[in-house]
């Protein structure tokens, strides 16, 4: 609202926008960032700028959001007010501050300024102990209750912003008939407030619109205005939705105090009519969704220019740039050897193959990874298990690898090969899976797919101190790309050379490899039945450029999972377990939904915030569950831990590009869903959920 504010009386005054969390898009107003947590740092900042008038728009909105994240609500809806209303007394300025009309029961038509308050959530009791604290800091402060509309930043939709714009897209939405309001316009409010400020009035007014319509008409009014289809706007009812905070179904209030002050508002048809005249020129950009991906490339200038560099050089496959980044992979992992090829899935296989895996040989990995780690062994004839996981870092769990080992080695059935997959990028216990290796005998390829700058123990991911081969993705959704690509990284030189082979034809140049004398300086041998699983230059170009930003990336993510670990403390979903010998490189954020059997399930939270543009994803269906190993057969009880994860795991966006207001709008649709889940399980488990994709 702030922003519309400002733009409507921008001609008249020297506007700041204050803020404590999204800076202002447009490049017209002087914006302070205020710390809400300092009194001191607000006074001074405040001070600075010699204001005649304060109006606080600021607010936590969200009513479900407030319902779970009680204290959050009262210091951003309670607090800051008070503090903003306490330092306007203190320096002498005007002070308004925007409440609204939750705060009644519902139960009478209209409500005056002194009627009786009766708030029926948190959302609404936390503004009213703002008000309360407003008042109380300073007299001669101006409160407004009010529901306003207008055009928002194009990071966060209004009300009317949200139905126009899903109307301009052909998108069906689904308002309340029930709710009855009196809704103002952005603009017009500010008219009022400007009035009632030159007639010096303090204390509370209402300053709504005269007429009181259903959130569905008014949907209906805004698509006539438009011209619209309002064949696409369903109609739904607050009342049967028992996944909602209790809300009042009439919010009505009066403007006869506001009318005594000869103050008078305009219709909402001339209103809507004025809303049409500001849209076009103050909210373009709407009409486009924005889409959030669970994860993303991080392209620089550099990184573009290091690939056109290759792309004006005389080779293009297979030339120094892809010598040079297999070396520098080696050095940043601490591993002897680092060899390149064409995608992660091309190096696990070829990884089988360089420790010699043969038809009917075992390979064992985990059932929560893509299908490659399986595929692998199958591409060499070998029969693949799966060991269940840990219910903490859904990795191999150490335990089901003990007990399945002692009953294969009764049975003689130990594996060849055991592939640990570092889920999101927080690597097995390695020592522990390389200490059985010794007592049954088993080779170890770690599928660090996702673990490029994580650390074990306090070394990198890719040393091979436990392992022979270490597996690396460069898929753009990574931590760092080559486009396409993967790397194997091993200490053993007969192994990389082996790796070296596999990955190109089988062929070798090398005599002494050769099965008989060379007949020349051509001449080459195919000695093993290879592919062409080679990377190109130009992206070991990429990848070269990339790694000079792998710390930094790492850290990034961090910090992206750092503030979800903070968002969601405390909160009924399990977020991503870190233990003390790992370093994530944070690859994946996965949540996992508690209380599925009793209301709203993952289906609902995924689809919800598919439809709000956040693509979350889910990391993995359990290998054993695709058609194809289905039909090897697979017994899913045997994998406990794994189906459950599968029911309750989502993983969210993290990336480099993740902004801050994009992460805020992931945690906020995600606390509105646990809300929803809290009041639906209250309310009887009730299965209409009508109008269930948006809530205004």
């Amino acid at each position: 609202m702030a922003h519309c504010w400002s733009k409507h009386i921008q001609n008249n005054s020297e506007i700041f926008l204050g803020v404590h969390s999204k800076l202002p898009e447009a490049d017209n107003y002087t914006n302070i960032k205020l710390d809400f947590e300092s009194e001191k740092d607000v006074t001074a900042k405040i001070s600075s700028l010699n204001l005649d008038l304060i109006i606080n728009c600021i607010g936590y909105t969200d009513v479900e959001n407030c319902e779970i994240n009680f204290d959050q609500a009262l210091k951003v809806n309670a607090n800051y007010a008070s503090l903003a209303s306490k330092v306007s007394k203190k320096l002498d300025i005007k002070f308004v501050h925007i409440s609204t009309d939750h705060l009644f029961d519902g139960k009478t038509i209209t409500n005056n300024e002194d009627d009786k308050t009766n708030p029926r959530n948190n959302y609404a009791k936390t503004k009213l102990e703002g008000e309360k604290q407003v008042i109380e800091s300073n007299e001669e402060a101006l409160i407004i209750r009010t529901n306003f509309y207008g055009w928002a930043p194009t990071y966060k939709k209004s009300f009317s912003d949200y139905i126009i714009s899903s109307l301009e897209n052909n998108i069906s939405i689904s308002l309340f008939a029930d709710v009855k309001y009196n809704p103002i316009l952005v603009s017009e409010l500010a008219d009022a407030v400007n009035k009632l400020i030159d007639k010096k009035c303090a204390g509370i007014y209402n300053i709504v619109s005269n007429e009181t319509v259903s959130k569905l008409d008014f949907g209906h009014l805004l698509a006539k205005e438009f011209n619209l289809d309002d064949k696409l706007i369903q109609t739904s009812m607050l009342s049967s939705r028992k996944d909602l905070v209790d809300r009042p179904l009439n919010m009505t209030l009066s403007t006869k105090k506001l009318n005594n002050e000869g103050i008078f508002i305009k219709s909402l048809e001339e209103q809507i009519s004025n809303l049409k005249k500001q849209r076009p020129k103050l909210n373009q950009g709407l009409r486009n969704k924005n889409i959030i991906p669970y994860g993303r490339q991080n392209i620089s200038e550099k990184d573009i220019q290091e690939v056109v560099k290759v792309l004006k050089s005389d080779y293009l496959t297979q030339g120094p740039v892809t010598i040079k980044f297999e070396k520098a992979i080696a050095s940043y992992t601490k591993s002897d050897f680092g060899v390149s090829v064409s995608s992660a899935t091309a190096a696990l296989h070829i990884s089988c193959l360089a420790l010699g895996l043969k038809k009917d040989d075992i390979v064992w990995t985990s059932p929560i990874t893509f299908v490659a780690s399986a595929n692998c062994a199958v591409y060499c004839g070998a029969k693949v298990d799966f060991v269940d996981i840990d219910p903490n870092t859904y990795n191999i769990s150490i335990k089901a690898l003990i007990e399945k080992l002692e009953v294969a080695k009764a049975q003689n059935k130990l594996p060849k090969i055991v592939i640990p997959v570092h889920l999101s990028g927080q690597s097995c216990d390695m020592q522990e899976i390389h200490r059985l290796s010794k007592i049954y005998n088993f080779k170890i390829i770690e599928d660090a797919s996702h673990g490029i700058g994580g650390k074990y123990k306090g070394e990198y991911i890719g040393s091979c101190k436990y392992s022979d081969i270490t597996v690396f993705s460069f898929h753009p959704v990574k931590i760092i790309t080559t486009g396409e690509g993967g790397m194997c990284t091993t200490n053993d030189p007969k192994i990389a050379n082996r790796l070296c082979l596999f990955r190109s034809h089988g062929i070798t140049r090398h005599e002494n490899e050769m099965t008989k004398k060379s007949d020349g300086p051509w001449y080459y041998q195919q000695i093993e039945l290879g592919f062409n699983y080679r990377m190109t230059d130009i992206n070991a170009a990429l990848g070269l450029s990339q790694l000079d930003r792998l710390d930094e990336f790492i850290a990034k993510r961090h910090a992206i999972a750092l503030k979800y670990d903070i968002a969601f403390a405390d909160k009924p979903l399990i977020t991503p377990y870190q233990h003390q010998n790992s370093y994530s490189s944070y690859h994946l954020y996965i949540i996992r939904i508690q209380n599925l059997s009793e209301g709203l399930n993952k289906l609902n939270l995924f689809t919800t915030l598919r439809e709000a543009g956040i693509l979350v994803n889910l990391h993995y269906i359990p290998v054993f569950r695709q058609p194809f190993y289905e039909e090897i057969g697979y017994n899913n009880e045997d994998y406990p831990e794994s189906e459950k994860y599968y029911e309750e795991a989502l993983s969210l966006p993290i990336h480099t590009l993740l902004t801050d207001e994009e992460q805020n709008f992931v945690i906020e649709s995600v606390l509105n869903f646990l809300s929803r889940q809290k009041t639906f399980i209250k309310n009887n488990n009730d299965n209409n959920l009508k109008g269930f994709q948006t809530i205004f």
